[in-house]
């Protein structure tokens, strides 16, 4: 199933997100969701939002033109695969459910 996330970590209950994950999902960052892909700038660390995913074995992907319009480019993990809105339309396609967070 794809996850699609469009608010901030810190304005939702991503514990419960967490929950329902499984390896066989994957989870789309859009909006200010794309938050969730930002690396600690200092110890260049994934947060721990990321690292949650990271262990549950999670592909983690976020809308390109999100990244950009925040200005979060040089800051977003490189475990999170930026896309464009034809790879999203892709995603899409391989999940025929997906799941708005």
């Amino acid at each position: 199933m794809l996850y699609t996330i469009s608010t901030s970590p810190y304005y939702s209950d991503f514990n419960s997100l967490i929950n329902l994950l499984t390896e066989q999902d994957e989870v789309l960052l859009l909006q200010d969701g794309v938050l969730i892909g930002h690396k600690i700038a200092l110890g260049k660390k994934d947060n721990h939002y990321l690292i949650q995913l990271k262990d549950k074995g999670i592909h983690v992907f976020a809308l390109q033109d999100d990244v950009e319009a925040r200005g979060l480019m040089p800051y977003i993990s490189s475990y999170v695969r930026q896309i464009s809105y034809v790879d999203f339309v892709q995603l899409t396609v391989k999940h025929p459910q997906y799941f708005a967070w």
